[in-house]
């Protein structure tokens, strides 16, 4: 009998797998105190700018960082003018590297995922590093990893 050996075919890793849900989101309309306290709240880095459903932007602590140089009630100002349009957004079925190279051709920190026109997540550094430290020590995750990749 012939033993015939089949090499395995490596897993793509996709945003589905790795991208931070829920979302945490607001109105074009509210202001930067909105986005501050929700931050500041939820312990997140970016708030996702909403008109209606459709995704329009990014506010990030970096942005607030801004204006609250300039002074004068910042925090009064609304979301849509101070926000980050958004550039680029993925799909759930993009694989993680596919991201990593759109993220850094764009010069973005952060990747909306939409689903049939719908925000599903948001892929962060933070969500790549996690992928990246996961991957570096499969299959044998040391118990120290694990309890860091479980703290999402």
């Amino acid at each position: 009998m012939v033993e015939t050996l089949t090499a395995e075919v490596p897993r793509e890793d996709t945003l589905a797998q790795v991208m931070s849900i829920p979302v945490t989101t607001m109105k074009a309309s509210d202001t930067l105190a909105v986005a501050a306290k929700k931050m500041v709240k939820q312990n997140i880095g970016s708030v996702v700018v909403l008109e209606g459903r459709e995704p329009v932007g990014i506010i990030t602590e970096r942005d607030i960082t801004r204006q609250v140089v300039k002074g004068n009630s910042v925090l009064k100002k609304s979301a849509k003018k101070t926000m980050s349009k958004l550039r680029v957004t993925a799909s759930p079925q993009m694989s993680v590297q596919q991201a990593f190279e759109l993220m850094l051709k764009n010069e973005a920190r952060r990747l909306p995922v939409l689903d049939d026109e719908k925000l599903v997540g948001v892929v962060t550094e933070k969500d790549l590093m996690r992928w990246v430290l996961r991957v570096s020590y499969e299959p044998n995750i040391p118990p120290h990893i694990k309890s860091i990749l479980e703290s999402h």
